[in-house]
């Protein structure tokens, strides 16, 4: 079944596209994650109640409550569409001070990984050269056509930079833009701001969207990134959507809200 994870404080609209869609929902909140299968929700999040009445967590928080929702920083997306695959970190690893909260940010397409990499999760690097081999149906040893990991110096890459494809990407960070266009990508620089997040001064471009499949009367398997409210108010909307239509992929938002970052939307198929 096709699944997308995504945080608890997602639009309503983007929820029920979602699940027009066909994808199962499964919602990331600061003590895990719950599904329409989930038969105790309170139990799958360590809620308990006390005697005031109250339901109170039992788990701790282990990173900074204001992205604790956020998928990206739990699980790191490896490839996009029909390639996807999920990793799921370890959330004993995290912590609140950066960059132990950044060891999962990355950004994993098919011909480019870009992180910090110096801090990313070890784990995480096996995952992706293991789910790189798989891909291309190499052998685990002796193929000279390793993964390129791209190492920049920014932490919260797959918040800044928005794959559009396995070669291009949206970014607002020059730390992220410019080793990437150095190494042949093609590299759409927009603006910072214009995007909400809860707690911050700004939200960034990549943990607005994600990447799913549209089935409709006109359009079967239709590649589509789908954005968490108005990107329409964006000042680089043209600019945006015309790079992403230009690779015959669909940008799709809802502008009954603000365009608001809440940690990606990653999806397998």
């Amino acid at each position: 079944m096709k699944k997308v994870y995504v945080s608890r404080l997602a639009g309503s609209s983007l929820v029920r596209f979602l699940a027009q869609q066909g994808y199962e929902l499964n919602t990331v909140t600061e003590y895990g994650i719950i599904n329409e299968h989930t038969s105790d929700i309170n139990a799958a999040l360590g809620l308990a109640r006390a005697e005031d009445g109250k339901l109170h967590p039992t788990r701790p928080v282990h990173v900074d409550p204001r992205i604790a929702t956020h998928p990206d920083i739990y699980m790191c997306q490896l490839g996009l569409w029909s390639e996807a695959g999920i990793f799921f970190g370890d959330v004993e690893k995290l912590a609140v001070a950066y960059p132990q909260d950044i060891i999962y940010n990355a950004v994993c397409t098919r011909n480019y990984v870009v992180h910090l990499v110096e801090k990313t999760d070890p784990e995480l690097k096996d995952a992706m050269i293991m789910w790189h081999k798989s891909l291309h149906r190499l052998p685990e040893e002796g193929d000279h056509r390793d993964i390129k990991i791209l190492g920049v110096r920014q932490g919260y890459t797959r918040c800044m930079c928005l794959p559009v494809d396995d070669n291009s990407f949206i970014v607002s960070d020059d730390a992220i833009a410019k080793p990437l266009e150095a190494n042949g990508a093609k590299v759409l620089k927009i603006s910072n701001g214009s995007i909400k997040l809860k707690g911050f001064k700004t939200g960034f471009i990549g943990g607005t969207a994600g990447h799913i499949y549209v089935n409709n009367d006109e359009m079967t398997d239709q590649r589509t990134i789908v954005f968490n409210g108005d990107l329409s108010v964006h000042p680089d909307f043209a600019a945006i959507t015309e790079f992403i239509k230009s690779r015959n992929i669909l940008p799709v938002w809802f502008e009954d809200y603000a365009l608001e970052d809440i940690g990606s939307i990653l999806s397998v198929e």
